[in-house]
């Protein structure tokens, strides 16, 4: 399985998980553009509605650990890359052990 593969899935779990609409996401093959609309998004809710960013890390269990070295880093000017690097990790992990499931292989 390749990661262009599981691109669709990534798609649909940040539109659930983030309530990003579908239509404003970028082709579901392009990562570069999915990371870059998810960097917007988590600046957008770092910004206005921190307690929701912060459930929604909850939701698709991002380790805390992991959230909270990004939030107590030095450079300061990356955290929201940092953020959708880690969701976009996070989700794929998801995706891939489900398949696997689905697919008795697990």
């Amino acid at each position: 399985m390749n990661e262009n593969e599981l691109y669709p899935s990534l798609v649909e779990k940040l539109h659930k998980d983030f309530s990003l609409a579908k239509e404003s996401l970028p082709a579901v093959n392009d990562l570069v553009g999915i990371r870059e609309h998810l960097i917007k998004k988590v600046i957008e809710l770092m910004s206005k509605d921190y307690e929701r960013f912060l459930n929604s890390m909850y939701m698709i269990d991002v380790s805390e650990t992991k959230v909270s070295k990004i939030l107590h880093s030095k450079d300061r000017t990356t955290i929201p890359e940092r953020f959708a690097d880690l969701i976009i990790e996070r989700q794929l992990l998801r995706i891939k052990t489900q398949m696997l499931y689905r697919d008795g292989k697990l």
